[in-house]
Parts: structure tokens; sequence; C-alpha cells
């Protein structure tokens, strides 16, 4: 492939294509021809620096003097392209070669040597127009125009000129690959273009199918990142082959690249319906990707067959719940829980419930999970929570205790069991809850907010400011805090501030009102005015 774009004059793709063949066999050939390409392409630097690591490595390699000749054509140091065209004649007898290099010598105004070297050419070659026509170049290159006109005149009249649309040197360049050398590449004809064009169609299709199998076989290995660059190589050559976009689908979500894996799917689930795999792989990657709607649209046509697979029918549970539509994912959850669960997914499922507002029903799925792993963190936090919102303070007071057991440096668990307390009137541990709270988090804005309100409603006013100013800087948006602050700065004579803060609670308030409230989802703390 690389040498074909390279008779196309494609030197960019040539370019990538001979990297990718070093990549497999680091050949000298393969590295020389990548010089050839970089100088097609103008990077003389990049492929003098390659064909130079080819010459120290083979010495004797007669195409890599050639190609080095070349560049050194082009940076227009010739007494360096001296040296290596006529190392290739020391090595082989090439026209090509003997042409360069007596163009150079006319670079120099060696005229003498380069006559001998285009001697070779005239011995060497039938067709003496053309010779003529060729020596007529490099006399031009080099400003020989009595010389120029000289050939010109021999080439005679049915010799055809050609349209000067390159300089002369880069036209004395291109001759070289009319002279038959091996050592040169060769342009496709526009008589050998359709044949051409269909080899190179064969094989990027080749190519694609070994890259699909490579990738095939690495997904089997559960090298997912690795398939997914097999795949999206293959697609570069022929993103027609079967089966490739969906393999490319299938290793993109295992390799958890979502919207790689959606762009795949997305026209494999639409063509096949009934591809069960790729539609459950589809669906997961939507929900990854916090596309609820759609996720739940394409887990549908599932059915009960995601019972089988306890995480799909979460995932489309979930993707039910975020959409409001708690019904379905009612019934979707309550058969789930008819399977045997693990205690993680029994913790999301119980999160599920939560957000819809069915306390009662998380309760009962944590402590499931607790009968199955008593020792399970935040099951009892969970339960805890929904104890709370059911106003069973005394029972949410409990599960915290017990959570502390299993964790006792969790401050929300600390948070909330101070607010169970205060729930039940036990107002002085709920103080003393707060404040150890507050020393391990002192931005923790609801424990300033209820231990500020606390000291408040006991006449505390002076030492409730400094938590309550606390919980108003750390969540300005949250109404009570202001409502509570503005009370205690007019108990202390501070009108000015106890206004602004009653103008600030208003104008939250009033806020709230012309919103549109989302359905009911478990709130971060309990607190309320």
């Amino acid at each position: 492939m690389g040498n074909l774009e390279l008779k196309h004059a494609s030197s960019a793709k040539a370019i990538e294509a001979f990297r990718r063949s070093a990549n497999f066999e680091d050949s000298f050939a393969t590295r020389t021809d990548l010089s050839m390409a970089y100088l097609q392409d103008q990077r003389l630097d990049e492929s003098l620096s390659v064909v130079t690591d080819v010459l120290v490595a083979d010495p004797e390699n007669a195409r890599a003097w050639y190609v080095q000749g070349k560049v050194w054509m082009a940076k227009k140091r010739y007494d360096n392209a001296v040296v290596s065209f006529s190392k290739v004649l020391s090595l082989q007898d090439d026209l090509a070669a003997s042409y360069l290099l007596g163009a150079v010598y006319l670079q120099l105004k060696e005229r003498e040597k380069a006559e001998e070297a285009f001697r070779k050419l005239s011995d060497g070659t039938r067709d003496r127009p053309s010779v003529h026509l060729l020596l007529a170049d490099a006399y031009h290159a080099a400003d020989y125009m009595d010389d120029y006109a000289r050939e010109i005149r021999q080439a005679g009249p049915g010799a055809k000129t050609k349209a000067r649309n390159q300089s002369p040197m880069d036209s004395v360049m291109a001759d070289a690959a009319l002279v038959g050398s091996s050592l040169e590449t060769m342009a496709v004809t526009p008589q050998k273009r359709t044949r051409s064009d269909a080899l190179q169609a064969e094989l990027r299709k080749q190519l694609a199918m070994a890259f699909n199998d490579w990738g095939t076989a690495e997904a089997r290995q559960q090298e997912y990142s690795s398939a997914l660059d097999r795949f999206h190589e293959a697609a570069a050559w022929d993103a027609q082959i079967p089966g490739l976009l969906r393999n490319t689908g299938i290793a993109a979500g295992r390799a958890m690249d979502y919207p790689e894996c959606i762009r795949a799917l997305r026209p494999i689930v639409a063509d096949n319906p009934q591809d069960s795999v790729a539609r459950s792989m589809l669906g997961t990657a939507l929900f990854a990707t916090h596309s609820y709607a759609d996720a739940a649209q394409v887990f549908a046509p599932l059915g009960d067959s995601v019972l089988q697979l306890h995480e799909l029918a979460y995932s489309w549970a979930a993707s039910l719940v975020q959409i409001n539509k708690y019904g379905e994912a009612a019934a979707l959850l309550n058969k789930l829980e008819q399977q045997e669960l693990s205690t993680d997914l029994l913790m999301l499922v119980a999160q599920l419930w939560s957000q819809m507002g069915d306390h009662e029903h998380t309760v009962q799925v944590c402590r499931r999970a607790l009968q199955l792993e008593p020792k399970l963190l935040r099951a009892h936090y969970t339960a805890g929570l929904s104890l709370l919102r059911l106003d069973r303070a005394a029972e949410a007071e409990q599960e915290f205790r017990e959570e502390l057991q299993l964790d006792g440096g969790n401050v929300d668990a600390q948070f909330h069991l101070a607010f169970s307390l205060l729930q039940q009137s036990k107002n002085e541990q709920a103080v003393e809850l707060f404040r150890k709270v507050l020393a391990s988090r002192p931005d923790h804005p609801e424990a300033n907010y209820e231990l500020g309100k606390e000291l408040r409603i006991e006449g505390r006013t002076a030492e409730s400011l400094t938590y309550l100013e606390a919980a108003v800087r750390l969540k300005p948006q949250f109404e009570p805090a202001h409502y509570q602050l503005q009370a205690a700065y007019r108990a202390v004579g501070r009108s000015e501030d106890a206004d602004r803060e009653a103008r600030i609670y208003r104008a939250l308030k009033e806020k709230s009102r012309n919103i549109t409230l989302p359905a009911p989802r478990p709130a971060a703390n309990a607190s309320s005015d």
C-alpha cells in the first residue's frame, strides 16, 4: 500500500503506511521507502535522518545511497550528492544515478565530469530523442542555455517537450524516474491506473480484515482498549467490512469509551433490533452518559430478559427513575428483588427506592443487605435517612449508632444521629454531636446551621451568630440559614444586618415559589426551618 501511494504521489498516505509497516517488520527496504516518501512530501530533514540511519547499518545499500543523493540535491548540497551517487555507481550500474550524478556535476560547474556521466546514459538508452530531452533539462537547471538549445535541436522536431510546471532542478529529479532504474519509484501511468486502483481496493480490504481479526483476538483476551485501536485501524482501511462496526461498538463499551460505543452501535441496533448483545451494550453506554430517556427506550425491548443480568436491570430501572417513570421502575425493581442479588446491588436498589420516595421499601432492602453482610458500610446509614423521612427518629437513631460502630469516622452519620436526637428533644446530646462534627469538618454547612439554630433557641444568641454566619457563607442559597441569622441579628440589636438577611430570605423564598420542583429526591440532610 505504501508503494502504491508513493506511485500515486500520495506522499502523506505513503508515509503512514510505511511507518505502520515498519512497526511490524523494521526492514531496511521499508525505511528506505519511508525516506523516499518523506522526500516526496518535501520533509527533507526527516528523509535524510531516516536514510542516513539505514546507511550506518547497511553501507552497501545502493538504493539508500540513491535516495540520500536525491535528498542532498533537494537541499542543494551538490557536493554531498556527488558522494552519494558515486557510491551507488560503485555498487551497481544505474542509468538514473548516472543522469543525476551528471546533473549535480553541472551544478558544481564540473562540465567534463558531467559529460562523462551523461555518456553512460547515452550509451545505455536507445530512445535518443528522450535522452536529449533529459539532458536538456539538466543543462537548463545549471543555466547552460547554449547546451540546452543544442539538446533540444538534437531531440528533433518530433520530440515532445514537457510543460514547465516545476522548478528546473525538480524537473531533473523527476526525469530520473523515466530511464528505467530499479532504484526509482515509477509513477502509475494512466493506462495502468485502473489496475492499480483495483489492487489498492483489494489491499485495503485485506488489511481491514487482518486488523479486524487481530482486534477480535485481543477482545477475546479482554484487551479491549487494544482491540478498539485495531478496529479503528481496520476502519481506516475499509470501514465496510462485515461485522467491523459491531465489533468496534462492543469493544468500546467494554473499554468504557461510551461515546464511541454509542456512535458504533446505534446503526447496528437500528438495522438489527433483535441483536440483544448490541442493544444491551448500547443501553448501558447511554445510561453511563446520562442519556436516560434514550437508555430506557433502548432497554425496553429486552423485557424480562434483563433480569438475567442484574446490573443491566438496575441500569434500566435507574434510567426510568431519572425520567420519573416511577411505576415502570417499581415494577422492574420488584422483579429484580426476587433474584439473588449482591449486597452492592441491593444498596443501589435501595437508593432507587429512596429517590422514588418509598422510604419503607428502602429500609426493607437495607435490612436485607445487612442480613447477608452484617458489617456492610452505609446500609444502616441509608436506612436511618429513610426512617427520618418516615418520622421514626428513635429507629433512625439506632441505625446511625450502629453505622458509627462500624465506621466511627463517618461524619454524615454523626450529623444525622445528632439530628435524630433533636427530633426526640435530646438537645444536649445533639449539640455535643454537632460540635464533634464541626471539630472534624468546620466547613459542614448543615452542622453549622443546626448548631447555630439550637443555640439561638436556647438564648445563646451571640454564640449562635458564629455558626449561622458560617452556614450562610458555606451555603448561600439555603433559605432557613438566612431566616435564622436575621432573627439572631435582630435579637442582638443589629437591625441593618437583620434587614439585609430578611431581604435575602424573602428573595430566595420568592425565587423558590417560581421554580417547578423536580420529582422527590433524598435531601443531603433532614434540616428544616
